[in-house]
């Protein structure tokens, strides 16, 4: 374990110490975490722009719906990324195609079942399925107790993170999509308007664009959360101060 080369320094945070600390891993390694969030959301961007194409009266609410369900699916690669490059490796694309071939049906029962039929019941137990399945390679029917574990103490945080993130990722979206719009108004030298954005604006990138920038940044929140949790509930901290101790005798001990 290479112990100088963590992406974050191993010691416990709070919540808002944490969604500061993902602006700064985010502008660190903007490259990196960008193709893994494109790797993940492009094909769920591409299937929404079709279908709100095809259906302009449809429900706003659908499709706020359909993202929180595709959400965990488009961040996966973010999360084997993030769990590489904790200790100083950059996975590859095929690693990272390989290991999501191999998770692909403890994702499908967990995001395709259990979130869908638990979701209302024990949402926070499920806040870190994605690491848990990726990083721990965790079976899929303990999902549910090792999320239990790893939220002990935060659930109430959690929970209202969560909602935090539903409310500032459909502002960010309609502040995003009207600010553009009145870019664009301003430039073709048009009267500008005030509208809220229609079912139709959906499939345009003005309004997608800004939700899923939303949904990868909180998947980096996610992730230092559950490093976070980990080191409060196991001692990742007092494990790798050991670990470079013995590193540091053993190095003493070399002629």
């Amino acid at each position: 374990m290479a112990i100088e080369r963590t992406l974050v320094q191993i010691r416990e945070r709070g919540m808002l110490d944490l969604l500061d600390l993902a602006l700064v891993v985010v502008r660190h390694r903007p490259v990196t975490l960008g193709l893994a969030a494109l790797l993940g959301i492009a094909p769920f961007a591409a299937l929404n722009a079709w279908l709100f194409s095809t259906h302009a009266e449809i429900d706003p609410s659908i499709p706020l719906v359909l993202w929180m369900v595709e959400a965990p699916w488009a961040t996966a690669p973010m999360t084997l990324v993030l769990g590489g490059l904790m200790f100083g490796q950059r996975p590859t694309a095929g690693k990272v195609l390989g290991s999501l071939l191999k998770a692909a049906v403890p994702l499908m029962v967990v995001h395709g079942l259990l979130r869908v039929v638990l979701c209302f019941w024990v949402a926070t137990r499920l806040a870190f399925a994605n690491e848990v399945i990726l990083l721990e390679r965790g079976r899929w029917w303990k999902i549910v107790g090792r999320g239990g574990d790893l939220c002990s103490g935060r659930a109430g945080e959690l929970f209202l993170l969560g909602v935090f993130q539903l409310v500032l990722t459909y502002l960010f979206a309609v502040v995003f999509y009207t600010g553009m719009s009145n870019v664009t108004e301003a430039l073709m030298a048009e009267d500008l308007t005030w509208e809220t954005p229609a079912a139709s604006a959906f499939a345009g990138w003005r309004f997608q664009l800004p939700i899923w920038l939303a949904v990868a940044f909180f998947a980096v929140v996610r992730f230092l959360i559950y490093i976070d949790q980990r080191i409060r509930l196991e001692g990742w901290e007092v494990e790798l101060r050991l670990r470079e101790v013995g590193e540091a005798m053993e190095e003493s001990r070399r002629w």
